[in-house]
């Protein structure tokens, strides 16, 4: 989110000046407008593109407390001021302008639209709010399934950090033995004229291919073309759509990594159908929040598949690629009116299975890194080793 400063005219026709955190000129001058401003002059700030933040994880937190706020009995506009105690000075001006949105009679929901950091979910569940006035539930809500999401993925990268500790040291030892104690051991084995062993040959080859790799590493034009790679990999719409489907074809992770996503949607599929949306609403919104590309594009053919044939279970199961228990669950709470109820069962079920799978793999990704990490170093020794302990038996 880029700064802009700007000066403008108040309603009194007075001279102001100061600066408001936005996406884009446009919504800056969004920003001006509640404010009743008539801008004069609007700038981005200086190099504040380099400070640019998109996150919207504070807005978990910020719900929160939005939602016991308004159960204490605060009204909405109190709650919004009372929820500022925690929040930095950007976020709060942020606040500030939701409620002089409020004052110049904007809905909540059409507000927190123009800030363009809030998912069309939590849009979806404050305009129910605004018709039942229940705005409690509605943040508690977003929060939570904000929360769950959040909660995943950090339990994934969690549970990777002992594996890529442990590829790192291993990398390490290979790079450190391949550079160092390598290149002297075959000076000596040459002055003295050592037999080379298998061990050390095979050792030497790998040495070779290993050389060649980081070699590559030191040409511009490979860097060049792996920026451009990376970079369109996450920038471009088709190449981030091939990505994502790749993730999830991965051995192991893949599948783990479907579940997750698979219990995103259908929980908040579940929370939309509680509130009272429209299950075609429902699949709109619960597709927008889904990170992996391919898998939102699919989501987002759940809703067509709905309207052309009917069958909800049947479009979120193909589309989805739900199992066949979890399709039949859903199948029967399509039946009996209670498909709210039943895609949250379908959620929890997909989030434990993904949390087994994973304690699965772990139990046996470490073991075996170890034994790796140990056959590397057994190697690198009967490398070294082997040629000495033969030259000493050929003097004995």
């Amino acid at each position: 989110m880029r700064t802009f400063q700007y000066q403008a005219l108040n309603p009194q026709g007075q001279k102001v000046r100061g600066a408001i955190p936005s996406e884009n000129r446009d919504q800056a001058l969004q920003y001006l407008k509640l404010r009743g401003l008539h801008p004069i002059y609007l700038q981005p700030q200086k190099f504040s593109w380099l400070k640019k933040n998109n996150s919207n994880t504070w807005t978990i937190e910020w719900a929160k407390d939005v939602s016991f706020f308004l159960k204490q009995g605060l009204a909405l506009i109190e709650s919004l001021h009372a929820s500022k105690l925690r929040l930095n000075s950007a976020q709060k001006q942020q606040i500030d302008l939701i409620v002089e949105g409020l004052y110049a009679g904007m809905s909540l929901s059409q507000i927190l639209q123009e800030f363009g950091i809030f998912p069309k979910l939590f849009l979806g569940l404050l305009q129910v709010a605004e018709a039942t006035g229940q705005y409690a539930q509605a943040f508690e809500d977003y929060a939570m399934l904000r929360e769950e999401e959040q909660q995943f993925f950090k339990q994934l990268r969690i549970s990777l950090q002992y594996p890529i500790i442990l590829v790192v040291v291993i990398f390490g030892m290979l790079l450190g033995f391949n550079e160092f104690l390598l290149p002297s051991a075959m000076q000596f084995f040459k002055q003295n004229n050592f037999e080379q062993h298998l061990a050390t040959k095979l050792f030497i080859h790998f040495s070779n291919y290993l050389k060649i790799f980081l070699t590559l590493f030191t040409n511009w034009q490979f860097l060049i073309l792996l920026c451009a790679t990376t970079y369109s990999l996450f920038k471009i719409p088709k190449a981030k759509y091939y990505l994502g489907w790749l993730i999830i074809k991965l051995p192991f992770f893949g599948i783990i990594y479907l579940q997750i996503i698979q219990a995103l949607y259908l929980k908040s599929f579940s929370a939309m159908l509680s509130r009272g949306h429209h299950v075609l609403l429902a699949a709109n919104y619960s597709g927008e929040i889904l990170q992996n590309q391919y898998l939102r594009q699919q989501a987002m053919c759940i809703e067509k598949s709905i309207q052309q044939e009917g069958n909800i279970s049947k479009s979120i199961t193909n589309f989805l690629k739900l199992s066949e228990p979890l399709s039949n669950l859903l199948h029967t709470g399509e039946k009996t009116a209670q498909l709210a109820v039943y895609s949250d069962i379908c959620a929890k079920a997909l989030k434990n299975q993904s949390r087994q799978k994973l304690q699965t793999i772990l139990a046996w990704t470490g073991p075996f890194l170890v034994s790796i990490m140990g056959i590397v170093m057994i190697w690198m020794v009967v490398a070294i080793v082997v040629p000495l302990y033969d030259q000493i038996t050929r003097m004995d």
